[in-house]
């Protein structure tokens, strides 16, 4: 027969052995659950049908859980395996697994980010219009915040307002997205494509961004056709060496506040906008030009040309002369009499 106080002995142990290692197994669970402490939130996004395993490795990749096993652990336990939402979630590494895996499940998704492309040529109001009526933005608040002199100076934009920085393209949207969030993303981007390559080129020819910008905006609202922006460029590059007016409808159209056709009216208002009767440059952008607006601006073609008109198909007409571009408008008057008449 075995001693009682072997027994007993034997007995302690095994019960000393399960609590330690129940301790253990416990304390480690309780690890593999807290919280990582990644302060940055992020956004994962489940595609249909993704296993909780599938779902453990990105929160693990995203240093959003501790450890996968333990995730598909509480997953299984919960009931939450074949229940997890697709789409994209906001997560925290402030949550631990457990809020995580019952979030994912309980939560709806956070609504798609919105597609909008806002078009070269657009002025602060046409652009606030385009965001408000796609992505819900406040028209009126991107407005004021775009026209205030401090948060452009703060930008560190050159102007009194932010006309002509607020980069057109195409940008995604998060449906809650702020109008000085999007006016902030806006002119970073606008700052990434004018690099430091193009601000050398600027001083190169002796032009500071801000006059580059306001050239580019106008090329941006007379051309049509690729093709056409380092001519015009070049035709107010010429005109700008002559201390020459240089004569471009779009000013005047910003300076009355309206795209309609110039009347001969126009030609007189009194606006520092008023390329006819105020040589050089305007005061700053009428509108917000591309990338090819840009370098159209900063890389003039090597042309004598001083005038230019529209030739109804998109492009344009240039003349050296005026009197050359006396007889082009006659020339283009004479066929819309003709289309007229047919």
């Amino acid at each position: 027969m075995i001693p009682d106080n072997k027994i007993k002995y034997f007995t302690f142990t095994v019960i000393s052995a399960l609590f330690i290692l129940t301790a253990a197994v416990l304390g480690l669970m309780k690890y593999f659950n807290s919280p990582t402490g990644k302060s940055d939130t992020v956004t994962l996004e489940i595609s249909k049908g993704m296993t909780a395993g599938e779902i453990a490795l990105m929160l693990h990749d995203k240093r959003i859980i501790r450890n996968v096993s333990y995730f598909k652990f509480v997953s299984k336990l919960h009931g939450y395996s074949m229940k997890f939402k697709a789409g994209k979630h906001v997560l925290s590494g402030k949550m631990n697994a457990n809020e995580i895996a019952r979030l994912l499940v309980q939560n709806p998704p956070v609504p798609p980010d919105i597609n909008v492309t806002v078009f070269e040529g657009l002025n602060i109001n046409e652009t606030a219009a385009v965001l408000a009526s796609a992505a819900n933005i406040d028209s009126s608040d991107f407005v004021r915040l775009a026209m205030d002199k401090d948060i452009a100076q703060k930008m560190g934009v050159d102007n009194y307002t932010l006309e002509g920085y607020l980069y057109p393209d195409t940008y995604f949207i998060r449906p809650d997205t702020k109008p000085i969030e999007m006016i902030t993303r806006m002119v970073k981007r606008f700052n990434t494509v004018f690099n430091d390559s193009l601000k050398k080129r600027a001083e190169e020819i002796n032009m500071s961004v801000h006059e580059v910008v306001t050239l580019a905006s106008i090329i941006e609202t007379e051309a049509g056709l690729d093709e056409d922006r380092p001519i015009i460029s070049s035709v107010f590059h010429r005109r700008l060496k002559l201390k020459r007016p240089l004569e471009a409808n779009p000013t005047i159209q910003y300076a009355i506040g309206s795209k309609r056709r110039v009347l001969t009216e126009d030609l007189k208002i009194d606006s520092p906008y008023n390329t006819y009767t105020n040589p050089g440059l305007p005061p700053g952008p009428i509108a917000s030009p591309g990338e090819k607006s840009l370098l159209a601006a900063l890389y003039p073609a090597e042309t004598r040309y001083l005038y230019f008109m529209a030739d109804g198909k998109g492009g344009h007409v240039f003349s050296k002369t005026l009197n050359e571009h006396i007889k082009a408008m006659r020339r283009y008057r004479k066929q819309r009499r003709q289309l007229s008449n047919n």
